[in-house]
């Protein structure tokens, strides 16, 4: 009997070992992300599929749970979890040096060589760093285009605009048709603030916009040339050229509104088209198209700039599972991965994805991109966190007719005063 006792204990013992095993030998990679349009997220689940299959009892975890707060609350939380990603979605410049800095983007240099031959020259910037790589680029997106609706367009005997004046001239007549000009889901802020953004480049000009939001010394958010970019949004918001609930609506609803009849445009980025999955649509089938903002009125600056920037996935630093990741990444960022993402609009740093394209939105933005005088960056991404924050809610504000202009950008200075000492 106590033979018996001991022989069941040894097997008992033994089971939990091997159990203990095999949960040691499961890996998990995690991937964080901002929310991904519906048809582009179809094609990295097939990537995973063919990971998962590659690679038996690795799992691939993505996660987008944070939506649009990905790039405020989001990724710092999951960063600083006992569970942080291998793998994140970023923004290239400002906030991948300060990855970098802080000791979590990976030098992938050695990988990045595999990739050089086959992606845009120009995508590359934003992840390089003091001589390093430190993310692999995916798309390079154009932050603001006018979105428009071509079929009321064309109903309307509406062309795309050439000048500020045309663009006005355009609302004017939408709002005589009780169609709301310019739809804009800015409950988080950012549409308004990437789409204000721009004017405040093109208003100011690139080297007096950079110095202002790049908080140097001796320079306001107040300025001038800042005051009369918000005075035009302040008209916009007044001449009832945007939605009365722009600074409630969410982002994710506000696309319906292109599709009711109840609203014309939307000042939004390339990754438009592939979110036409939000309101059970291809983008093939909505009639739509873009045009570039217009030149502003008393503009200073370059009046052919574009907002935009290029963006990629960064490999964390402290991943214990940097091969896996590396073999991972091959397959997200293969030929045939590639040319998808281009399909649907998504995708412009792949040479071949971008010459090859038989998607005509696809190569008026790889155009845009060539004409464009310079490529200048989201508050929100190119510089400091709390001091965009701080201009976006004076966006808001001014938009929805709750302050004036050079009062709204004087409290946002005052906010983020100390951070130019």
């Amino acid at each position: 009997m106590k033979r018996l006792l001991l022989i069941l204990v040894i097997l008992s013992v033994a089971g939990a070992a091997f159990a203990t095993a095999t949960q040691e030998e499961e890996i998990v990679i995690r991937i964080g992300s901002a929310t991904i349009g519906p048809a582009n997220m179809a094609i990295f689940e097939d990537n995973i599929a063919q990971f998962e299959a590659e690679n038996p009892g690795v799992t691939v975890q993505w996660d987008s749970s944070a939506g649009d707060d990905y790039q405020f609350a989001g990724l710092p939380s999951l960063l600083a979890s006992d569970t942080p990603p291998d793998l994140f979605f970023e923004w290239g410049g400002n906030r991948v040096r300060n990855h970098v800095l802080d000791g979590v983007a990976m030098d992938i240099s050695d990988l990045a060589e595999e990739f050089r031959p086959v992606l845009s020259s120009s995508a590359w910037a934003g992840f390089e760093y003091d001589g390093g790589v430190y993310g692999l680029p995916l798309n390079q997106d154009l932050t603001i285009q006018m979105w428009y609706d071509g079929n009321l367009f064309s109903a309307l005997g509406l062309s795309e605009p050439d000048s500020w004046d045309e663009l006005l001239s355009a609302m004017n007549t939408l709002t005589g048709e009780g169609v709301t000009p310019i739809v804009m889901g800015n409950a988080d802020a950012w549409v308004a603030g990437n789409f204000v953004g721009l004017m405040l480049y093109r208003m100011a000009g690139n080297e007096k916009a950079q110095a202002i939001m790049g908080l140097e010394p001796g320079y306001s958010l107040a300025d001038p040339d800042f005051v009369a970019a918000l005075e035009l949004a302040q008209l916009m918001g007044e001449s009832g050229f945007v939605n009365a609930d722009m600074n409630t609506l969410g982002y994710p609803e506000s696309f319906a509104r292109m599709f009711d009849g109840s609203s014309a445009m939307m000042p939004l980025g390339s990754w438009y088209p592939s979110e036409m999955g939000l309101v059970g649509m291809e983008f093939p089938e909505t009639g739509h198209d873009f045009f570039m903002v217009p030149p502003l009125p008393g503009g200073k600056g370059d009046q052919t700039s574009i907002l935009g920037l290029n963006v990629g996935y960064v490999v964390n630093a402290n991943t214990e599972h940097k091969d896996l990741v590396y073999d991972f990444i091959r397959i997200m960022f293969s030929a045939e991965s590639m040319a998808r993402h281009s399909a649907e609009g998504g995708n412009i740093v792949s040479n071949s994805a971008a010459n090859a394209t038989d998607s005509p939105v696809v190569a008026k933005m790889v155009s845009s991109l060539e004409n464009a005088g310079s490529l200048v960056a989201p508050p929100d991404t190119g510089y400091n966190l709390e001091m965009a924050a701080a201009l976006y809610q004076a966006i808001a504000e001014v938009f929805e007719g709750i302050s004036e202009p050079q009062e709204a950008l004087e409290a946002a200075e005052a906010k983020i005063a100390r951070l130019r000492e």
